[in-house]
């Protein structure tokens, strides 16, 4: 069963994130980031904890190369990576650039096979193994993920998978490119790809099922070990699993573990850097940092929160530097709450 395989299978507590703000988030509709305003988002990622830093291709622009190149020159702790085509133009670029890592991508459905780039399975197994070897001769950490996985052969993915992972990849990654997937088709997939590969599993969730973050977590209770992430979920569409709505889900599951961590009470600075940046608000129903999310009206909730916080509260919003407030001006709040007042 899949309960039973998620108890074996399950990194709940032993996961990492790639942060992909500057790669996905840039995108977004919304997104014009200069180079200051990167290294800047970059530097909050950095001291929030994150592992992973994903960049824009450099093949992408001038800008984007140089950009490239000035994040790798801040030193930080994470690790910098940049997502390219499965082509060794952009492998080349990539290496220049002093990333630690490429991510290279390539699309596997019916559908981009025959309206996007028009190759065949062959043809993508060989390219692949060119490019892989090339950036592993760089000394780079190289990941390698197929496109629309789950609108994918099985068994041209699982083939292909296997290929990669027997040159000896860092990660594979399954990508859900248009938001289609549900919980339990990822978790088949991921379950089945673990007992197929033996190296590292990355998963790039998009949102537009409103999936992304259950998906996330329904794949490293299967096995994956890497999950993509952007600040306020920005990206292409709607975007991927928001970074702070994944870090509260993964915080429900194990609160000592996330904390351990990462710095949660950076969040709310860091989301608001990004929502400045990109000109949204961030929502009021947000995760954490929504203006709502710590906030309690009825009666019945004042209440019982007002004797112990942990009867409508799974996330301690003291952990993430907020406060609770608990509304007393409405005809649903009740005498306790404004007795407490």
């Amino acid at each position: 069963t899949i309960a039973g395989a998620s108890s074996y299978l399950s990194n709940v507590s032993n996961f990492k994130i790639i942060e992909s703000t500057l790669r996905e988030g840039e995108q977004f509709a919304n997104a014009f980031f200069t180079t200051e305003k990167k290294i800047e988002i970059a530097k909050a990622l950095d001291e929030f904890g994150v592992e992973y830093l994903e960049l824009t291709s450099p093949a992408a622009s001038a800008q984007s190369y140089n950009d490239c190149k000035a994040i790798v020159g801040l030193g930080l702790k994470a690790k910098i990576l940049t997502h390219v085509r499965c082509h060794m133009d952009d492998a080349r670029l990539a290496v220049e650039t002093g990333v630690d890592g490429v991510d290279v991508v390539i699309g596997t459905s019916s559908y981009l096979r025959e309206f996007s780039h028009g190759k065949d399975m062959q043809y993508i197994i060989d390219t692949a193994t060119e490019v892989i070897k090339y950036i592993q001769s760089q000394g780079l950490e190289v990941r390698f993920s197929s496109e629309d996985s789950f609108r994918s052969d099985i068994v041209d993915l699982l083939s292909l998978y296997r290929a990669v992972d027997k040159l000896g990849v860092n990660r594979v990654g399954i990508a859900d490119t248009v938001g289609c997937a549900s919980p339990d088709q990822v978790a088949e997939l991921v379950r089945t790809l673990r007992g197929v590969v033996s190296c590292d599993i990355e998963c790039h969730f998009h949102n537009d099922t409103n999936c992304a973050i259950a998906n996330s977590y329904a794949a490293l209770q299967n096995g994956a070990t890497h999950v993509d992430t952007s600040v306020l979920g920005i990206g292409e569409r709607n975007g991927i699993p928001s970074l702070g709505g994944f870090v509260a889900r993964m915080y429900a599951a194990d609160k000592e573990y996330v904390k351990a961590k990462y710095d949660l009470p950076k969040l709310r600075d860091l989301e608001n850097l990004v929502a400045d940046a990109v000109g949204v608000s961030v929502p009021f129903n947000n995760p954490i940092t929504g203006y709502c999310a710590f906030t309690h009206k009825a009666g019945i909730h004042a209440k019982a929160i007002l004797n112990n916080p942990s009867t409508y509260e799974i996330l301690k919003p003291e952990d993430f530097g907020m406060t609770r407030y608990v509304a007393i001006g409405h005809r649903l709040t009740g005498w306790n709450a404004v007795k407490n007042r």
